[in-house]
Order: C-alpha cells, then sequence, then structure tokens
C-alpha cells in the first residue's frame, strides 16, 4: 500500500546556502599564492646564503692550509695557484713580507667567484 500524503508548501524550509562562494574561493587561492610565493623566496634566501657560507669556509680553510705549511715548513715563499675544491675554483695568491727583527708576514689572499678573503699571519724566523 503506497501512502500518500499532500505536501504543503508552507511546511518546506528553505535551505540555507553552506559552502563558498566563487569571490571568496579565488580571494583565498590569492592569498595562499601569495604566501606561497613568499616560501618560495625565503626558501631561496635561504639556499644561496648557506651556499656563500659554504664557500667562505672552503676558502677560509684553504688559507689556513697555506699559513699552517708555512709555518710548519719555515719554506717563505710566494705562490700562486688554484684549487678545485666544493665544486668551486678558487684563486690563491700567498705573499711574503720580510719585515726587519727577523719578522715575516705571510698574506694569503683567496678569490673565487665575485668573493674575496685575506689571511695574514705573523712569523718570527731564529
Amino acid at each position: 500500500m503506497i501512502l500518500s500524503r499532500k505536501i504543503n508548501h508552507e511546511d518546506i524550509v528553505p535551505c540555507k546556502e553552506s559552502g563558498f562562494s566563487l569571490v571568496e574561493l579565488l580571494f583565498a587561492l590569492l592569498i595562499l599564492s601569495f604566501g606561497l610565493t613568499a616560501l618560495v623566496k625565503t626558501h631561496s634566501i635561504a639556499a644561496s646564503t648557506l651556499n656563500n657560507s659554504q664557500e667562505r669556509y672552503h676558502a677560509m680553510r684553504i688559507a689556513q692550509e697555506f699559513i699552517d705549511y708555512a709555518l710548519i715548513t719555515k719554506e717563505l715563499i710566494s705562490v700562486s695557484e688554484k684549487i678545485y675544491r666544493n665544486k668551486v675554483w678558487y684563486k690563491v695568491t700567498q705573499s711574503i713580507q720580510h719585515r726587519s727583527n727577523n719578522q715575516s708576514q705571510i698574506t694569503v689572499d683567496v678569490n673565487w667567484r665575485k668573493s674575496q678573503l685575506t689571511l695574514t699571519a705573523q712569523i718570527h724566523s731564529h
């Protein structure tokens, strides 16, 4: 048996809209895209800073190695050479200045890409 009931239009409650409008979605996407763009830019800057720090670290190690070698061997000669380390070419120039009272000054310049580092040490000769 089929039950039938008459539908009274006054009993129907209009459904409230749920969800988001197209304008709200576009505005949310705009804000999200600005946030993601800022995040990518920040990541790029951080990666570049890390790379520069690593290159400076290697330049400092190279300069210190040259000074340590001169201190240990007492070979006070001027040197210029290129060293390849960590996928970067470093141009190293070591110069010696002899001073009075058995003193010498070693200066090591390390150049790479568009950067430069200079390290200086005093040596007392006997």
